[in-house]
């Protein structure tokens, strides 16, 4: 019943260090919710974030390690110091006329997603995603900004990457129980760990 108390827990709850092991245990709370109903995927995938939950969805990660992972993820992308923490929207619209636009952007901005031929994410500095969501809007092609903390998939975060490399390499992974299909290459994960 306070306003800004439920106001400051939704700051709160955007900075990704919190977001993303909230966003797995989500995940595995549908997944387990889903399961005591008889419903089983006979395959698993996820984006970003998500292929943390769909590795302990297939049996290839405990829980406790995925938490482990996104908890340092999100730790290291919000531990990060840059002059501009970037921005992100989603874009709805053709995507070779999004691609278009973005070939024309000014300043540091990429498509850091492209979820369908209809809707893609772009991320980079700040200015320049704003000044694509003009862009965009002026093209009349529908663009909303993303509350995120950083510029995801884009170069802003790069720097995460290798603290979180040297502990992904202690987790213990096996192989996957269902077919578990890799976010970064499209196939399967291979059916031996390595």
């Amino acid at each position: 019943d306070d306003p800004a108390a439920v106001k400051q827990l939704e700051q709160q709850l955007l900075q990704t260090e919190i977001t993303q092991p909230a966003v797995l245990a989500t995940d595995l709370a549908l997944t387990r919710l889903l399961a005591a109903y008889g419903v089983s995927p006979d395959m698993v995938m996820g984006h970003s974030l998500g292929e943390y939950g769909a590795l302990v969805a297939a049996g290839s990660l405990s829980f406790e390690s995925a938490l482990e992972a996104v908890s340092a993820r999100g730790h290291e992308m919000a531990s990060l110091t840059v002059e501009d923490n970037g921005a992100m929207a989603a874009v709805f619209g053709p995507l070779p006329e999004i691609e278009r636009i973005m070939a024309e952007a000014e300043g540091y901005a990429v498509l850091a997603n492209i979820n369908s031929g209809s809707q893609a994410v772009v991320g980079g500095a700040t200015v320049a995603v704003e000044h694509l969501l003009e862009r965009f809007a002026a093209a009349g092609i529908n663009a909303v900004r993303i509350p995120v903390s950083h510029a995801f998939h884009t170069r802003i975060v790069a720097p995460a990457s290798e603290p979180l490399r040297e502990l992904l390499t202690r987790l213990h992974i096996t192989t996957p129980r269902l077919p578990l299909v890799s976010n970064v290459t499209g196939n399967l994960y291979p059916t031996e760990p390595a």
